[in-house]
Formats: structure tokens, C-alpha cells, sequence
């Protein structure tokens, strides 16, 4: 069943990069939308995409079709070509001070016969590779072999990508996608001491933080309607965090409206020029029902 001698296909210089790039976006605007207004959510519109985009090639019409409507995909193969141009763009970033990866797994349970055309779509245009388990004997064992994997994969930063009891004995397939990211600041923080202050969450309540502090930041920043945003550069400046901070009593709002079009509003408001950041250090996990999002679309 697995892809032995396939090779990782060519980029092809028509394929709709531009356009799954968008669908991926506007689904993870969308998807946002449906989230707790009160929780912290953090995710990545991509890595959902192209687990899904690889799903789509083995779905059944009616998934399918939900995959489609979701992240309004490129006709046929195309979708799978413009993957395999990102992908192999991202994995040549150019600077030794950036660091992705983008780490794809297909885990069928033992005597599986899973399509092989599929498997060889994943091999040549998403770098997939395939390890089955027992999953229907062993779930628990499965499941840790697949977080070892995944924590190997992400310097360990996602310990435990598969929660207990999330694998069953009528599992019969597990498709991870996995995504590490790490880079230094362009302008690293430490020149300036931390400052002590307090962060307050939206129900009022203060809690104490530690904030990192720069004073000599020169790039892309803004004020507009209700925000304060700023576009913080990773070495190199090929890849950036944009931070967006509503105004006092507008989180809702502003919240509610982001999308491409706020984004590109937010673009027009940007000059360049010394500011002070500061910054708070956090970590978080998240986790996210996608059934009931692709169900309701």
C-alpha cells in the first residue's frame, strides 16, 4: 500500500496557489466566527485546509462537498498541485533563523486496503507517507505512537496531538497533518528590561504579566477605527505576526469583524516609524469540533 517509488511532484507554475491560499483563509475567518467569543482560539487555517484537502481526495460525495463549500477548493487536482507549490515553498525559506515544518502521515489500521491512487496523490503532491497500526487492537497504543510522532515532529511542542479515547477499535484510518514554525524576531527583545504590569481579561478580572519590551521597532504600524495594529517581522522579514489591539470596549466588535477585507483595511492604515511594543509572553492549547463546523455550512 505504500508509495514506493514515487516521487515528490514537480511545481507547476499555473496552479492556483493564489486561490487555495483565499479558500484557506476565508474558512479560518469563518470558522473563527463560530468560536466562544470568551475563548482563547488558536489554530491554523492551513494545516486545517490541507488535512482536509488531502481528505477531500478519499471522501464520499456528500463530505466532499462540504470540503469544497468550507474552503472553496480549486477544480479537481488542481487543489492538490497549488498544495504541493506552497508546500515546497515553505520548506525552502532561505534563512538559517527560520525553521518549518510540515510533517503529513496517513496511519491505516493493519489489513487495511486503503485506495492506491490516493496514496500515491498524497506521496507525490503532499509528501505524505503511510504507517499502519493496530488501531483496532491496540487504540491506546496507537494513539501513542501517533503523539510520539507528532512531538517528534514539532520539537516536542505538541506533546499529545490525540487526546485518550479519541482512537476506537473501529478506527480504521488517522490522518495527521503536522505543523512546526520557529523563528527569531527581526529585532530580538532583551535590550530593554521586561516590564510588570497587568492584562484584563473580558470579564474584568486583572491578572499579572510579564511584557516584553522594545523601544526601536521601526516597521509597519497603524491606528484605526477601534484598533492599534502592528506587523512584527521574524529574521529575514519573509514571514511576520500581524497583532491587532481593539480599543477599549470594542474587542466584540472588532472581533467580529475580521476578515480579508478588515485585514486589507487595517493594510491602509500602516506607515513606518519608531514605536514602543510591548508584548506579552503565552502559550495556550486549543482544541475544535470541525464535524459540527462543516455540518452546519
Amino acid at each position: 500500500m505504500a508509495s514506493l517509488g514515487v516521487e515528490r511532484s514537480p511545481i507547476k507554475p499555473a496552479a492556483p496557489v493564489t486561490d487555495l491560499v483565499a479558500g484557506f483563509n476565508n474558512a479560518g475567518f469563518d470558522l473563527w466566527h463560530t468560536q466562544p467569543v470568551t475563548d482563547n482560539a488558536v489554530f491554523s487555517p492551513a494545516s486545517i485546509g490541507h488535512a482536509l484537502l488531502m481528505a477531500r481526495a478519499a471522501a464520499d460525495d456528500t463530505t466532499g462537498a462540504a470540503i469544497d463549500a468550507a474552503f472553496t477548493l480549486p477544480v479537481g487536482t488542481t487543489a492538490h498541485q497549488a498544495w504541493n507549490a506552497i508546500d515546497q515553498q515553505l520548506r525552502h525559506t532561505g534563512s538559517d533563523d527560520v525553521t518549518i515544518t510540515i510533517a503529513d502521515r496517513i496511519w491505516p489500521r493493519i489489513g487495511l486496503r486503503a485506495d492506491q491512487a490516493w496514496i500515491d496523490l498524497l506521496a507525490a503532491e503532499h509528501g505524505a507517507d503511510v504507517e499502519a497500526l493496530d488501531l483496532a487492537g491496540d487504540p491506546e497504543g496507537s494513539r501513542n505512537v501517533i503523539n510520539d510522532w507528532v512531538g517528534e515532529q514539532t520539537q516536542q511542542l505538541i506533546p499529545e496531538l490525540l487526546s485518550p479515547g479519541s482512537i476506537h477499535p473501529n478506527t480504521l484510518l488517522v490522518l495527521t497533518d503536522a505543523v512546526y514554525f520557529e523563528a527569531r524576531w527581526q529585532t530580538p527583545f532583551g535590550k530593554y528590561d521586561a516590564q510588570d504590569d497587568t492584562f484584563t481579561t473580558l470579564d474584568g478580572t486583572e491578572l499579572p504579566v510579564e511584557l516584553m519590551r522594545e523601544l526601536e521597532l521601526a516597521d509597519r504600524r497603524g491606528v484605526g477605527d477601534g484598533f492599534a495594529a502592528a506587523e512584527i517581522p521574524y529574521a529575514g522579514k519573509e514571514y511576520s505576526m500581524l497583532v491587532i489591539v481593539p480599543d477599549h470596549g470594542r474587542y466584540e466588535e472588532i472581533r467580529d469583524r475580521l476578515d480579508q477585507t478588515f485585514l486589507d483595511e487595517i493594510d491602509t492604515t500602516f506607515t513606518t516609524g519608531p514605536y514602543e511594543l510591548l508584548l506579552p509572553r503565552w502559550d495556550d492549547a486549543y482544541q475544535l469540533d470541525l464535524l459540527t463546523w462543516l455540518t452546519n455550512i
